[in-house]
């Protein structure tokens, strides 16, 4: 008999479920666009044929504090049909189904929405407390080879985070103090919750992240001095040669970006710092909040949030996520052919400023979110306009 899939919920999932509690939705959206056709039925099938090899996109949590576990419901991931005949996909509006919940109890904690319209999408959904952007990004591909007709990989591993970590590193980290400038300024107004607008650049840009993280520092720098320093999402699975696994994997590692820094600069500091396993650094504490409460770290979270939009200070100017070239004819299938693929950032305003990068053959997306407050009065448009404007000036 099969073993049923189950792992610890860890602090860094933990901390997950809280910020979509304050903020939702706390999920990884993926969107393919595409041509052709969407046959609902057919997905289903290949939702429930890849969840079976993939159980870690039917998880929901049992138990609480430290004794917290994500559990297999064994109950595949639900597809659903949307009208976005109205919605241009650059941005929030017209398309509510980005703001539906995805329950960390009850489930599901993934989900598939197929987009119908002038541009057939594909939307793939997961619950941020139980994958990561790899992982959704793995679970994409395994649907994909179901509607091919092609045998799935399946996960093979409950690993979570802290065990990948703890695994080649047993340094810790020093937490940085609270000192950082935000790309777009100091809040305005007081409007709660987060908005996200996409660009789309036709060509491929030589070290994106890189660009990206000079030319947000260059933002931030038009409204004051400061200290820019970026959070950067590694995935750790490398470290693990053969394992496959739609589970949080990612830790950060962090760059600072001063006046003099160029792209190239920033490049060889991401190597060093991977060549050293700093991703895998653990902070000292990180898992005394296993045992704290949902609705005290919420708590906790919404002060913070509320005194560094006053402050104007943050703990990190912003989060950079670069989820790569990605090949698109790994994402066709069963009458739909993807033409471009990007990611809407999941929604938290505990960080001013959210970009996540994708790349394919012929073209680039950013991706930008940020809290209402600080993309406010145009802001959000105008950044991601000038962003775009020096990465497509890139050599």
């Amino acid at each position: 008999m099969k073993k049923r899939y189950t792992r610890r919920m860890t602090f860094n999932e933990r901390a997950f479920v809280a910020f979509n509690l304050i903020c939702p939705p706390t999920v990884n959206q993926f969107i393919f666009d595409g041509e052709g056709t969407l046959d609902p039925e057919r997905w289903r099938k290949a939702a429930e044929v890849a969840s079976e090899a993939n159980p870690g996109t039917r998880l929901i949590l049992k138990g609480h504090l430290g004794w917290s576990r994500w559990v297999d419901s064994g109950i595949s991931p639900p597809v659903r049909e949307v009208d976005g005949s109205n919605w241009n996909g650059m941005g929030p509006e017209s398309a509510p189904w980005f703001q539906e919940p995805l329950s960390y109890r009850e489930g599901p904690t993934c989900e598939i929405v197929l987009i119908q319209g002038p541009i057939p999408r594909v939307m793939f959904r997961a619950h941020h407390g139980v994958c990561d952007g790899r992982g959704t990004l793995f679970w994409a591909e395994e649907v994909f080879r179901v509607l091919r007709g092609e045998t799935v990989i399946g996960s093979n591993s409950n690993m979570t985070d802290v065990e990948m970590c703890r695994s080649f590193q047993n340094q810790l980290r020093t937490p940085f103090p609270t000192e950082h400038i935000a790309p777009t300024g100091r809040p305005k107004g007081n409007e709660s919750g987060v908005t996200w607008r996409r660009r789309s650049i036709k060509r491929k840009i030589p070290n994106l992240l890189a660009r990206c993280a000079r030319l947000a520092a260059e933002e931030a720098w038009r409204y004051g001095e400061g200290v820019v320093r970026f959070g950067i999402p590694v995935d750790m699975r490398p470290r693990k040669p053969g394992l496959f696994s739609t589970a949080n994997l990612s830790f950060a590692l962090y760059i600072e970006v001063n006046k003099k820094t160029t792209p190239d600069e920033i490049v060889r500091d991401i190597t060093r710092q991977i060549s050293q396993g700093d991703e895998g650094r653990l902070s000292r504490g990180d898992e005394r909040l296993e045992y704290m409460p949902l609705w005290l770290m919420q708590h906790k979270i919404k002060k913070i949030i509320l005194n560094r939009h006053e402050r104007g200070i943050y703990s990190l100017s912003g989060i950079l996520s670069n989820l790569g070239r990605v090949d698109l004819n790994r994402f066709s299938g069963a009458g739909f052919t993807a033409r471009a693929f990007w990611i809407i950032p999941p929604a938290t305003e505990y960080y001013p400023f959210f970009l996540v990068m994708a790349g394919y053959e012929g073209g680039s997306e950013l991706t930008l979110s940020m809290p209402k407050v600080l993309a406010s009065e145009g802001r959000i448009e105008d950044i991601l306009q000038r962003m775009a404007r020096g990465l497509e000036r890139a050599e």
